[in-house]
């Protein structure tokens, strides 16, 4: 039983993003339906029954040094004695004021797991409550938020059996992301800089992180992978090429780098279970030419897959600087509002999550990435739900206003259409 262990590398550099204010996960759920907050914290204890890493805390142990910045630190373990359940508040905040305060409010250290839950009821519609999620990238990413939702809500549902049909996947800590890959070779490894968007006009006030939502509908997203399964493409290709084409119409530029999210759990030896809870997503980044849309989006999915092929470590994004890469990106990131890169694209895949679940009913989803005290200019966030897209953009109040960023969105969603209209689907062959 392992009911301790130092954080990993990748997990490490989160967490401390974290206590920063940097990269900081969220979402809202809006549901219409009665909730028991009572049944709700006996979901959140089936929770952490199931998942060891939400019995976990943080603890600082050992001091480390390193050769290079920042050259000494305390390592952080998670550890499973002592922790609390897992907290659940309530709010009198609009939700959107709620979700802005928590994307800049690390979670408290202590004996505090890693994720907390607050609920925001709607003073116009007594039937309509908010549920806000907030967590340390170190303990979650995207595919564990919807595994955690998913079996919250099927336990609102049907407590009983859902207790009785669910089995955990680890009884003690899983290991972290490092462990059972392929050990880094460095082979051919080269240094990417960025290319951030043009400095624009920013919105005044304090630094903040702004989301405009949409949601795509299921018949355009069957039509968009059917076209690109035709064009050996990804959904996360499509996504990010109607971003990429949104900013050379407006920014007038040619070529981006990109911030790309992959999920390592099947890269393992062994792979890592399907319910393995915690964070095992890697950030690539991969430069392209912004030529037509097909070409961009097929260039897109061919470099992200090759980089994490060939030798994932050495493409990662995912570790402390070395003192050349510190020099190349310290002035830009400085005179682009603290920007690192122009955009990034993290893709879920298919989040299993249903609409409705016995008198509870999900009705939107907002996911957010704190991006104020540094991060790219613009932060695409992509759920399936459904057949459908939940699309959460988010922007850097210093890179940006909330019409550049609306303008952006709008754009990539019509070069979308524009693509379904212009190429029709080829049907699949035959041999």
């Amino acid at each position: 039983m392992t009911d301790s262990r130092p954080l990993g590398e990748h997990e490490r550099l989160l967490h401390y993003l974290h206590a920063f204010g940097g990269l900081i996960a969220t979402e809202v759920l809006q549901l219409r339906g009665p909730l028991d907050p009572e049944q709700i914290r006996a979901a959140l204890r089936f929770l952490q029954r199931q998942h060891p890493i939400l019995r976990a805390h943080i603890r600082y142990r050992e001091i480390v040094f390193r050769k290079e910045a920042p050259y000494i630190y305390r390592q952080p373990w998670f550890e499973m004695a002592g922790t609390t359940e897992i907290p659940l508040l309530t709010s009198n905040l609009p939700w959107e004021e709620a979700m802005t305060r928590s994307l800049r409010t690390p979670l408290p250290r202590g004996k505090n797991p890693r994720i907390q839950l607050t609920l925001i009821p709607d003073p116009a519609d007594p039937d309509v409550t908010r549920l806000l999620i907030v967590a340390d990238h170190a303990a979650v990413d995207a595919y564990s938020v919807n595994m955690m939702t998913r079996q919250l809500f099927e336990y609102l549902e049907d407590p009983a059996g859902t207790e009785a049909r669910t089995t955990p996947t680890h009884a003690s800590l899983p290991p972290p992301l490092e462990q059972g890959l392929p050990k880094k070779s460095g082979s051919g490894k080269h240094y990417t800089p960025a290319l951030r968007i043009p400095p624009q006009r920013r919105e005044r006030g304090r630094a903040a992180t702004r989301i405009v939502a949409h949601s795509i509908p299921a018949p355009v997203i069957d039509a968009l992978k059917a076209r690109a399964r035709a064009r050996g493409a990804t959904l996360h290709g499509v996504l990010t090429a109607g971003f990429f084409l949104a900013m050379r119409d407006l920014f007038g530029v040619e070529a981006m780098t990109v911030l790309s999210s992959f999920d390592l759990r099947r890269m393992g030896k062994p792979p890592l279970p399907d319910g393995t809870f915690g964070c095992y997503i890697d950030i690539i980044r991969t430069k392209h030419q912004i030529t037509d849309f097909w070409t961009t989006a097929r260039d897109i999915s061919f470099r992200l897959i090759s980089a994490v092929a060939k030798d994932h470590a050495s493409a990662t994004f995912m570790r402390l600087p070395t003192i050349p890469e510190y020099k190349i990106e310290f002035w830009p990131t400085l005179t682009h509002g603290r920007r690192i890169d122009g955009l990034a694209v993290t893709t879920a895949g298919e989040s299993t999550l249903k609409s409705r679940y016995g008198n509870h009913v999900i009705e939107a989803i907002t996911m957010g990435i704190s991006l104020d005290i540094f991060g790219p200019g613009l932060l695409v966030l992509s759920n399936e739900r459904e057949g459908a897209l939940d699309l959460s953009v988010n922007y850097a109040t210093r890179a940006m206003t909330a019409e550049v960023a609306t303008r952006l969105t709008e754009r990539a969603i019509a070069i979308f259409s524009e693509a379904i209209a212009e190429e029709p689907a080829q049907p699949a062959t035959t041999a």
